[in-house]
């Protein structure tokens, strides 16, 4: 049995060994167009030539795609490809710019953004990917439970970081979350726990992974060290276990 300071070091080891640079190709600009018409901005970049696993990326609250810029390189080397979409809620965070809002003139509320996801993922199923995962950030973290909850046999997982009942409808997410049978891994700041209590009163499948750290910040930036420093490490090796067991990846 690791003793608690060797499985802390096994712990640091694996996150080096993903923080290492990838073998990316150049992320290549892409355009999508939602359902209602509006122009939705994103990045691709994939892991691997002839790739079959692929991740969407949505960001926070006045956020944009550079939410996750600095975790690009672990999720390339797990062997997924990334699309990574500015949505129409959104702003100017993490040092990027969101070029959806841009053009749109505007940000919108949040449930507005969800033909946005939904572009992203018709997208996605066009390239025929065999696996997709959804990761969601904040509000998007909610989007991306609705998302599972209307599409279950064409995503392969979801990852929601920081959900809540961030809508009108103050039951909407955790009804989503009680229909989901995909592997469904959840998490946030510990003093936000109850938010993610509230989505899962319902929900209480073998398929949900709750992930309960030991330190964390709000949203997906519990994956970056410069974000959260004390947490980051043992966060993202949970983040990548489960990503290894749902996409067959590997580092």
């Amino acid at each position: 049995m690791l003793t608690k300071a060797a499985g802390c070091l096994v712990r640091r080891a694996a996150v080096a060994l993903l923080l290492l640079p990838s073998l990316a190709l150049a992320g290549e600009p892409l355009t999508l167009r939602a359902a209602d018409g509006v122009s939705v901005y994103g990045t691709f970049e994939r892991a691997q030539p002839h790739n079959r696993n692929v991740i969407l990326l949505f960001h926070q609250a006045r956020g944009n795609r550079h939410e996750y810029d600095p975790l690009l390189p672990v999720l390339h080397r797990l062997g997924c490809d990334t699309l990574a979409i500015d949505q129409r809620a959104g702003g100017d965070l993490f040092g990027g710019h969101n070029r959806t809002v841009e053009k749109l003139g505007r940000s919108t509320g949040y449930l507005a953004a969800m033909p946005d996801l939904e572009a992203a993922l018709a997208w996605a199923r066009q390239r025929h990917y065999g696996r997709i995962v959804a990761v969601g950030s904040s509000y998007s973290s909610a989007l991306v439970i609705l998302l599972a909850a209307r599409h279950p046999h064409e995503l392969a997982a979801i990852a929601s970081f920081s959900p809540g009942e961030y809508f009108d409808d103050v039951n909407l997410v955790k009804n989503a979350a009680a229909r989901i049978a995909m592997p469904f891994y959840i998490t946030t700041d510990p003093d936000e726990a109850d938010n993610v209590a509230a989505v899962l009163r319902h929900a209480h499948g073998g398929n949900i992974v709750h992930y309960r750290p030991a330190f964390g910040v709000h949203g997906a930036s519990t994956l970056v060290q410069a974000r959260d420093p004390r947490g980051y490490q043992a966060n993202l090796a949970s983040f990548a276990a489960f990503l290894r067991r749902v996409a067959g990846s590997h580092d």
